[in-house]
């Protein structure tokens, strides 16, 4: 499982990059024309990356982006999905 970075504020969570675009386009109703610069998060910046979850989720509020997906990933979160956003 990959994230990607849709633009400055929003994150996808997907097998491949052409999931990860159908779903937001479904998720936001923006045309593709607003996804230019669309790219895999790097291995770097998955351990860079700050996830913050919910009050009420279980574990430490905040964690990696990694951390985070492989949360995810453990307990069995259906993919493609929305990962992040920093505007909500």
């Amino acid at each position: 499982m990959k994230v990607f970075s849709m633009n400055d504020y929003d994150w996808m969570a997907a097998e491949t990059l052409e999931e990860a675009k159908a779903t937001y386009l479904e998720h936001t109703g923006e045309d593709e024309g607003t996804l230019d610069d669309v790219c895999e998060v790097s291995a770097e910046n998955m351990a860079k990356l700050q996830f913050r979850r919910e009050p009420d989720e279980p574990g430490p509020q905040v964690c990696s982006f990694q951390d985070e997906l492989d949360r995810l990933v453990a307990n069995g979160a259906k993919f493609p999905r929305f990962f992040a956003s920093t505007e909500y």
